[in-house]
């Protein structure tokens, strides 16, 4: 927990800094204004629980029940550009996110594999998920106020380690898309909050050898800064 009060510090600071450089940039807003830009931003993984989970490899016949993950900071960074001219509503990113959606403790289910059902109590596990995205950008480009939407495609690489579940990690290829909005505070600086929605399956090897399939929901606020 100090780990994570020590990012989100560290985030606002950086937040602070990119503001207080922009801040004396002359000019108030263009309609055409720049079209490349950088964005920071932290807030809340609201994750589903790990749902069609079972066993890979020689225990692929046993299932568990889903697995109640538990709400997350978030903390990332964005690099896109809008076209130009009749097509600035169009644009590309590229982002990088990372959060950790740790295994509630919970009693899970064991069934199948021609053994008894069972239900123990699970302490839980650490969850860390880092994302690397590339998003296709729909936008309004109004002059201060730019809603938009975007989806891409993302490579998430997922890491589980817990006594009883034991340790695993995979990277898999998975779905990114979001929507949000973006207030221009000055030509160059502006503010944007943002939902993101991921859905990736893992198949975590090691000692965990699970199979899951994973949803999580992100809300974001950042700033970003433009060229």
């Amino acid at each position: 927990m100090v780990n994570e009060m020590t990012q989100a510090n560290r985030l606002a600071w950086w937040a602070l800094i990119l503001a207080l450089v922009v801040l004396p940039i002359e000019g108030p807003f263009a309609a055409d204004g720049p079209k490349t830009y950088i964005g920071l931003y932290g807030g809340v993984t609201i994750p589903q629980s790990f749902k069609d989970v079972h066993g890979v490899g020689a225990l692929s016949d046993i299932n568990l029940t889903d697995l109640d993950l538990a709400r997350s900071p978030i903390y990332g960074a964005k690099l896109g550009m809008f076209l130009t001219g009749r097509e600035r509503w169009l644009g590309v990113e590229t982002e990088f996110f990372y959060t950790i959606p740790h295994i509630k403790q919970q009693d899970i289910t064991f069934s199948g594999g021609g053994v008894p059902t069972i239900t123990v109590n699970f302490a839980g596990a650490h969850v860390r998920v880092a994302t690397w995205a590339v998003n296709w950008i729909l936008r309004y480009p109004g002059e201060r106020f730019q809603p938009y939407i975007g989806v891409g495609p993302g490579i998430f690489w997922g890491r589980m380690s817990g006594v009883e579940l034991g340790t695993g990690s995979d990277t898999s290829l998975g779905l990114n898309a979001l929507g949000g909005v973006r207030f221009f505070l000055f030509k160059r600086l502006a503010v944007f909050g943002e939902y993101k929605y991921n859905r990736v399956t893992f198949d975590f090897g090691g000692t965990a050898s699970i199979h899951t399939l994973y949803q999580p929901h992100h809300f974001v606020g950042g700033l970003s800064l433009h060229f």
